[in-house]
């Protein structure tokens, strides 16, 4: 600047006058003023030398350290995920990134965690998935929870992956109810037009003269057994739409087991029934009434399937084995293979194939099981087998 640079011009003068003040005493004798100017001279030029040298430049800023520099880019990418983040430890739930954050309205820990989403993710063991219901702002949304398990300081933390299904749901309900209102119409339908035309029938025989009673007895007692079978299909229907929530004790694998295959026995004689259980655990967490109704619907399933078929050495087997987070049944007959247009639809209500069948066995029987947090799958035929499996979680720490 103006300034500075008249401050190193009188310098340089102050500097001149005492090299010159300097030469003189010297001439004079005055030995001691010589050496006086000269520490003058010297201090005055350094310091107007020093004022001229370029500025240095800034110091570099403190490098980060590669371990903060990790956590800054980690934090970076949770916080571009939609999905909320948490973590619990030692019964605290924190948020982890920003959709957390947002959704529970938290910075880090969330005071008012909702207990069923602590229950959840307590209970969920980890790679599995489940849904939970949480209330914001007197809304019920529903979740899925994606469940994963963390070492931090030598302790485990469950982590949650909260993926809002909402949506989804809505989608699948509007579908549900379509398909439902679908198969509603086309059975009520089929079952009350001949009763509509053998009532039209039975009047008019009523008025010839004189009325053929016996026909008119055949008429009326056939709409007699076809509203029967209306009203059974109505019974079945309501059945099915009325389950309960499992009632979940601990259930023993070998009684479950053994009393099915005594029913077995005496209700299909000429069908022989394998029992193997050796890879099962003793007992599983689960509605004895219900899962013993899904199994029993599924083995009813296979020996109609081989009666029907007229299957000339009718077999099946009944297996319980453990897998590394759930139970597995498998049942498998030696019945016909099921095609891939009816294993689209197997699993629906009342779709069935069978003259007399309600079409309701299966349909149960797959409520029932992911009614427990589990499911039941065809498998793809093999070695001439047809099989079913159903599987039920096994809950943290069984």
């Amino acid at each position: 600047m103006a300034s500075d640079r008249v401050a190193t011009g009188v310098r340089m003068l102050v500097a001149t006058a005492a090299g010159a003040a300097a030469a003189w005493s010297a001439a004079a004798g005055l030995y001691a003023t010589t050496v006086l100017a000269l520490l003058v001279a010297a201090w005055t030029g350094g310091a107007a030398v020093f004022a001229l040298r370029p500025p240095l430049p800034p110091p570099p800023p403190p490098p980060v350290p590669a371990g903060e520099d990790e956590r800054r880019r980690l934090v970076a990418y949770l916080d571009l995920s939609p999905a909320p983040l948490v973590v619990l430890e030692d019964g605290v739930l924190r948020a982890v990134n920003r959709a957390a954050r947002r959704l529970f309205a938290a910075d880090d820990t969330i005071a008012a965690a909702p207990p069923a989403l602590v229950a959840v993710m307590t209970q969920t063991a980890p790679g599995r998935t489940a849904t939970v219901t949480l209330d914001q702002g007197g809304i019920a949304r529903p979740f899925a929870l994606a469940a994963g398990e963390l070492l931090l300081g030598g302790r485990v933390a469950q982590v949650g992956a909260l993926i809002d299904i909402g949506t989804e749901l809505k989608a699948a309900e509007a579908t549900a109810l379509r398909d439902l209102v679908q198969v509603l119409s086309h059975e009520i339908v089929n079952a009350l037009t001949p009763i509509a035309s053998l009532a039209d029938t039975a009047a008019a025989m009523l008025r010839d003269t004189p009325p053929d009673l016996a026909a008119v007895r055949e008429a009326v007692e056939t709409v007699a057994r076809r509203s029967g079978g209306l009203q059974r299909f109505g019974d079945t229907y309501r059945s099915l739409a009325r389950l309960p929530a499992p009632d979940r004790n601990r259930v023993g694998i070998a009684d479950l087991t053994t009393d099915l295959a005594r029913l077995f026995a005496v209700r299909w004689p000429g069908i022989v029934l394998d029992v193997d259980i050796t890879h099962a655990p003793p007992t599983i967490l689960a509605d004895a009434d219900q899962l013993s109704a899904a199994l029993w619907a599924v083995l009813q399933n296979a020996a109609e399937a081989m009666i029907d078929a007229a299957v000339p050495a009718p077999a099946a087997r009944l297996a319980a084995t453990t897998t590394v987070d759930a139970v597995a049944f498998t049942i498998a007959n030696r019945g016909p293979a099921i095609t891939p247009e009816l294993a689209e639809t197997i699993f629906h209500p009342f779709m069935t194939t069978k003259p007399e069948g309600s079409g309701v066995g299966l349909a149960l029987a797959r409520q029932i099981v992911r009614g427990h947090g589990g499911d039941i799958a065809l498998l793809p035929a093999a070695g001439g087998w047809t099989a079913f499996v159903a599987s039920l979680p096994l809950p943290r720490g069984f």
